[in-house]
């Protein structure tokens, strides 16, 4: 079922979606039945530092496509470098980092650039299917795959059925596997898919809710087969999966329930870390006859002149599986900022990969600066599953959800109040009653600001009792953010 995790859609099934250590983000109105003087707040990110710049002869101007991962140890970190815009001169770039904020690149040694193996590259220039254009890892922590394909990744050139003028390949996406993330083969077979333009980053990952892996590629609204690069038509995203990694679907197109028709130039779409039934996505958005920058600004930052026209930025969306997307919010998530170096055409590229880079924080990152005399890889904090709340102004509001079933001892709340603001949890019957015990005049009135703050109410009775009994939520806030909230067995 489309838009839904397969657990909300066996719970929805009948008649009510069961909350039992799930952690639920308000990216969408999924659970939201009814609101009233609340609003649905997009989050802020903050600049965090450069996490990387990328000053080395084999990774300048052009770096770009970066994918960040968790192995369970450390963040492995793999971005495309190289030498310039034309085909076969990429290399695929390692850096590493244990916390998220401080990252090193090691010398490997692996292959040759300009007559020496004094670089970090893990897949390297000359590569015959061009993957190290857009080369796109993952992590399998699943329990029993081969050692040797605990790492698996994706990539490869522009499709279309076009052959490789340096290899005889036929252009495509094609697959990889490592035993260390460092050390890659090629996969044996044909690519995957043809037919898709694929020139940026193709994302791979693994759907828990679905039990499958999928593949979110790159294409155009007007590709089909047998038709070149569709440029008359919108950029836009595909989906394949594949319940083995090595058969895999017909692609078909992601949808959107508003707003979809636009260059979206790469998607990040990934489980969410704490609440992996739900995908989150950074698209690059690209705008592409508008400019910014003169002559001279181009010149000053030593732009190259064919990123003088159009600009970009990263927005925001979700999706609960299947091939809809949910744009709850279609503002700008990251602006180009201050520095005119990232008001080029395709700069500000956010990185796949959220990862903790603190108790309560959270990072992702983006390419800023591209094609500049100051690439660099910026990394983006925010609040634990800050990507968006339910908002409250100074009135209070409230909001109420759809039915649901609750299995667990504990309701935690991240949230976020003023010192004069507050939020009430209220349990509701079916009919909207308030059950006894559970009514607002019982609710404890929460003034905080914590990631996992405990729901309470001021009599005797607990959350077991209602174990598996249909009931609503109640949400009342006044001048606080609602981030998320989940039912814990704890």
């Amino acid at each position: 079922m489309s838009g839904f995790s397969a657990l909300a859609a066996s719970a929805a099934s009948e008649g009510a979606v069961v909350l039992r250590n799930l952690r639920e983000l308000f990216v969408d109105d999924f659970l939201v039945r009814e609101k009233s003087c609340l609003e649905y707040r997009l989050g802020v990110p903050l600049p965090a530092g450069t996490a990387l710049k990328l000053d080395q002869p084999w990774a300048g101007r052009w770096g770009a496509y970066v994918t960040i991962i968790s192995d369970g140890k450390k963040f492995p970190m793999d971005y495309r470098g190289g030498f310039g815009a034309k085909e076969n001169q990429d290399l695929t770039c390692y850096a590493e980092s244990g916390d998220g904020i401080t990252w090193k690149r090691p010398t490997l040694g692996l292959f040759s650039v300009n007559d020496s193996k004094e670089n970090n590259g893990v897949l390297g220039v000359g590569e015959p299917t061009w993957a190290t254009h857009n080369f796109s890892p993952y992590y399998d922590s699943r329990p029993g795959v081969p050692a040797d394909e605990r790492y698996k990744a994706v990539g490869g050139g522009a499709g279309n059925n076009r052959t490789l003028k340096f290899s005889g390949l036929v252009r495509g996406l094609y697959r990889f596997a490592s035993a260390d993330g460092i050390n890659w083969r090629r996969l044996a077979g044909e690519p995957l898919f043809t037919d898709f333009a694929l020139d940026s980053q193709n994302i791979l990952t693994w759907l828990p809710a679905e039990q499958c892996f999928a593949i979110y590629l790159r294409t155009w609204t007007g590709d089909k087969k047998g038709v070149k690069f569709a440029y008359n038509s919108v950029r836009t995203i595909a989906r394949s999966v594949s319940k083995d990694f090595a058969t895999w679907s017909e692609p078909k197109r992601m949808t959107f329930d508003q707003g979809g028709v636009e260059n979206l130039y790469t998607n990040t779409t990934q489980p969410d870390f704490r609440a992996p039934h739900i995908l989150v996505s950074m698209p690059f958005r690209f705008v592409s006859d508008r400019r910014v920058l003169d002559d001279e600004t181009l010149k000053r930052y030593d732009i190259d002149q064919s990123m003088g026209k159009g600009v970009s930025d990263a927005v925001f969306m979700s999706s609960r599986g299947g091939t809809e997307y949910q744009r709850k919010f279609l503002e700008s998530f990251v602006r180009p900022g201050i520095d005119p170096g990232s008001w080029a055409a395709r700069s500000n590229l956010p990185a796949y990969g959220v990862i903790p880079t603190g108790p309560t924080e959270m990072s992702f990152f983006i390419v800023r600066g591209y094609s500049s005399n100051q690439p660099r890889i910026e990394r983006m904090a925010m609040r634990l599953d800050g990507f968006a709340s339910l908002h409250a102004g100074f009135a209070q509001g409230y909001a109420i959800t759809k039915p649901v079933r609750i299995d667990g001892n504990r309701f935690s709340l991240n949230l976020s109040t003023s010192a004069n603001g507050y939020a009430k949890v209220v349990l509701l019957d079916e009919a909207g009653g308030e059950l006894p015990g559970f009514g607002e005049a019982d609710a404890s009135e929460l003034v905080d600001d914590s990631i996992d703050l405990t729901a309470a109410w001021k009599g005797p009775r607990k959350l077991t009792e209602l174990k598996g009994r249909p009931l609503q939520i109640k949400f009342i806030l006044r001048d606080a953010d609602l981030y998320s909230f989940a039912i814990l067995d704890e």
